[in-house]
């Protein structure tokens, strides 16, 4: 509650809270279904508007066994990424009533952001959640191993565990160790990675790397920080 702004003249108004579920920043981890209730419940109590950013809404639900209704439900408005966790090429979408998704094809029209022909990007999209979301659950046990096997050869690199809970994974370098330098001395040597929040690499799993290729990929890592 201390960071809805207080009701006066010459303050910015509080209109508006977003849950990112999962979270990038938090490696991956998910926000339980209780407490998005919470939240989003507070929230209406103070006429505060609910936004799901759901990129990774799909790994959410596979973590959890809840589905993108029993999240969705909490929220006015929801995005959904398709070529994240489902794989597709391209493509999002925003969910909400039918006048917010009028306003919202207006912004989107004044700030260049439509799209011709885009038939081709929507079938893919589709044939993801046709065929992909069955086996998002199988990301996350690849990043686990991934992480499983960097924690056990016992490098200087450390890793969390406890929030390895869907397909993202965050290593706190060690001392004297330089982000984009590791992580162009990994991409050398074939394990591509990218910057977490300050002194981490971040490490997606995903469909177009295999459990073996996870593998080999921790062991690359694992011997590089030795």
């Amino acid at each position: 509650s201390g960071a809805i702004r207080e009701p006066a003249y010459y303050m910015p108004v509080s209109r508006m809270i977003i849950i990112e579920n999962t979270l990038n920043r938090g490696g991956g981890t998910v926000y339980p279904l209780e407490t998005v209730k919470e939240l989003t419940g507070f929230a209406r109590s103070k006429g505060i508007i609910n936004h799901l950013d759901g990129a990774r809404l799909w790994n959410a639900c596979a973590a959890t066994g809840a589905s993108p209704k029993d999240f969705g439900e909490n929220f006015d408005t929801v995005s959904v990424c398709f070529s994240k966790g489902l794989g597709a090429p391209v493509g999002s979408a925003l969910c909400g009533t039918k006048e917010q998704i009028t306003k919202a094809r207006r912004f989107r029209k004044i700030w260049g952001g439509g799209m011709r022909q885009a038939g081709i990007i929507a079938a893919g999209a589709l044939y993801a959640l046709r065929n992909n979301r069955g086996r998002i659950g199988e990301d996350h046990t690849k990043a686990r191993r991934f992480a499983e096997i960097i924690n056990e050869a016992k490098t200087q690199i450390k890793i969390d565990m406890s929030r390895v809970e869907t397909n993202i994974v965050l290593l706190d370098l060690p001392d004297g160790s330089d982000v984009n330098n590791s992580i162009k001395g990994l991409a050398e040597k074939g394990v591509r990675l990218s910057q977490g929040a300050g002194r981490q690499l971040r490490a997606v799993t995903h469909l177009d790397a295999s459990l073996e290729d996870c593998e080999k990929a921790a062991h690359i890592v694992a011997e590089y920080f030795v």
